[in-house]
């Protein structure tokens, strides 16, 4: 920022402020795990020297291709979910709009005005729920609770490093 603390426009940073969301990836074909545990195992007990010999019906290349096409149909199963935060009140809102939901369902109401994108109904949510799993959803939560309540912080991780010692960087 560039203006002094007399300049200093409030009401126009405020216009351009938003809420914290957070991105989180969950999977509709997590069940290919076990597949890809199970193919995991026969190709690290697999002798590399066999080359589509019988005992292992086509040998570890063929294995490991069974594994690349599980794998790439895992990942390609990948949805990204982003959440925003949500008031204490917002959320107390909801409450008061549906007072005739159970305490799961309205959770499911409060993730459904939550979920950015894809944009979901609360049945959705409550699908979404019994479908991937608690594991999965459990990301969901975690980055909801995230987004209203840790301080949005970008990581410096992906920054990139300097590699000598003379410019003042790493060794």
């Amino acid at each position: 920022m560039t203006d002094s603390p007399q300049d200093f426009d409030f009401d126009k940073w405020l216009d351009g402020a938003d809420r914290p969301e957070r991105a989180v990836t969950v999977y509709q074909k997590a069940g290919l795990i076990a597949d890809l545990d199970a193919l995991a195992e026969k190709i690290a007990h697999t002798d590399e020297d066999e080359v589509d010999g019988p005992a292992m019906g086509g040998g570890v290349g063929k294995l490991r291709s069974e594994y690349a096409k599980l794998a790439k149909e895992f990942h390609d199963s990948a949805l990204t979910i982003r959440v925003q935060s949500l008031t204490e009140m917002e959320r107390g809102e909801i409450g008061k709009a549906n007072p005739d939901l159970d305490a799961n369902t309205l959770g499911a109401a409060v993730f459904a005005k939550a979920i950015t994108s894809p944009k979901i109904t609360t049945a959705q949510v409550v699908k979404l729920e019994k479908t991937i799993g608690p594991a999965q959803f459990q990301r969901i939560a975690d980055a909801f609770q995230a987004a209203c309540y840790a301080a949005p912080q970008v990581s410096a991780d992906f920054l990139p490093k300097r590699s000598t010692q003379g410019d003042g960087g790493e060794s």
